[in-house]
């Protein structure tokens, strides 16, 4: 990736991962369960600024450059992942509040889910994560990390990624069979509306997201640059991944330079 196109995903991420998403949950959130009783979308705000806070609290310790490695692919692999199981999350939460299946499966299902847990999953992956996820996929301040140049996905790897998103696209539609105007309340009515447009929308704008995670899949190599330790020499170089997973410092020597600034 160059780096007008890392400057590029990055304003993505902001715009879509950062702002856009958590809000978007906050208005369903609202329509589904804000009442003259109950608020809970300020809840759900506050722990969306908690999340910045923490986001900046463990960047101050991302000054490893095996750490930073480590964290550009795990979070590029997690992001993909949330991105799914919030839409399907959202679905499944509207789903049971609308048909009102809470009610009648309650008891059976309590033990191991209530609306609660889902709910609180939904937050805590949604408003919480993204903005989290999204500092260290911006974050250039210690260790800036980057794919090769040969690093591509195959042909076969495309077709999965457009299929599996197409699929998504296709369960998705099946939304609009369903006829919202027997849902009764305005509010209820009007989620169903948002959630299934919403829905393909984020399928379509998680698309980059996806490309990336199978990027970090397919690199066993990973360029750096950033600033030696302890020392304000600018350090530039090569990581590779080990078959056990690990990240480590490539020690070849016209791939590893140390010069200063």
């Amino acid at each position: 990736m160059g780096k007008k196109s890392a400057v590029c995903y990055g304003i993505y991420l902001i715009i879509f991962a950062m702002f856009s998403m958590p809000l978007s949950i906050v208005l369903h959130l609202h329509l589904l369960y804000d009442d003259e009783k109950n608020l809970y979308s300020p809840s759900v705000l506050f722990l969306w600024y908690i999340s910045f806070l923490l986001g900046f609290a463990v960047l101050s310790n991302n000054k490893l450059v095996a750490t930073a490695a480590k964290r550009f692919v795990r979070h590029r692999y997690l992001l993909a992942g949330a991105m799914i199981i919030l839409n399907i999350l959202m679905i499944v939460n509207s789903v049971f509040r609308l048909v009102g299946l809470w009610e009648n499966v309650s008891f059976s299902i309590s033990f191991f889910l209530t609306r609660e847990i889902v709910v609180a999953f939904m937050v805590a992956m949604g408003i919480m994560y993204l903005p989290f996820s999204t500092l260290f996929h911006i974050n250039t301040i210690e260790f800036e990390c980057s794919y090769l140049k040969s690093t591509k996905l195959s042909k076969k790897q495309w077709l999965v990624l457009l299929g599996f998103h197409t699929l998504l696209a296709v369960f998705y539609t099946t939304l609009f069979l369903f006829d919202e105007s027997c849902l009764g309340k305005k509010e209820l009515v009007q989620n169903f509306r948002f959630i299934r447009s919403f829905c393909q929308v984020i399928n379509i704008l998680s698309i980059p997201m996806s490309y990336q995670a199978i990027l970090s899949w397919n690199s066993d190599k990973l360029k750096f640059k950033g600033k030696y330790p302890n020392t304000t020499r600018k350090w530039t170089g090569l990581m590779k991944r080990n078959p056990d997973g690990k990240w480590e410092i490539d020690q070849t020597p016209e791939d590893h330079n140390v010069f200063i600034v």
